[in-house]
């Protein structure tokens, strides 16, 4: 379930200061994304958090920060994708009947190959490390972080910079 959470806070952390709520691609979509919808109808906590993403030899890691008034928001979103990921896992919602943004879609894909999830809360942030023995895998994990940032920039005027 846990791992279902991380596919909408990453992705919805990505971009939390933008104007558009939607990518020209579809890569991300704030409004419609079945998971990403949680964190972005909480006013102020996506303009409020930062997410950055980087490659590692083995896979990615991601880092969250939540300004301490928004932790509540946060933990609330979180509870509300849980549930989602819950009744995914249970059958009790197909998740092919789901509305999802390319970036959900693709990192779900992505973890049900058997990427290793570590989390690591933090006083300052939330760090997520994913990891795979397979060469393969780890590309593809490399693949999404520069999918993000090229999607982030493209949403940013062009400007890659500090992924938050």
């Amino acid at each position: 379930m846990r791992k279902l959470i991380v596919i909408a806070l990453m992705a919805a952390l990505a971009v939390p200061a933008l104007a558009a709520d939607k990518s020209e691609s579809g890569w991300f979509d704030f409004d419609h994304c079945a998971f990403c919808k949680n964190l972005s109808s909480r006013p102020g906590l996506l303009e409020h958090s930062t997410w950055e993403t980087h490659p590692v030899a083995n896979g990615s890691i991601e880092i969250i920060t939540v300004q301490p008034e928004y932790m509540e928001a946060f933990a609330a979103a979180g509870a509300a994708m849980g549930e989602l990921g819950a009744k995914i896992q249970s059958g009790k919602v197909n998740p092919m009947t789901l509305e999802m943004c390319g970036r959900c879609k693709e990192f779900g894909m992505l973890l049900m190959t058997g990427v290793k999830m570590e989390e690591v809360n933090g006083d300052a942030a939330t760090i997520f490390l994913y990891t795979s023995d397979n060469p393969d895998v780890v590309q593809k994990l490399h693949e999404l972080v520069k999918r993000d940032k090229t999607e982030m920039a493209a949403m940013m005027g062009g400007h890659e910079g500090h992924n938050h």
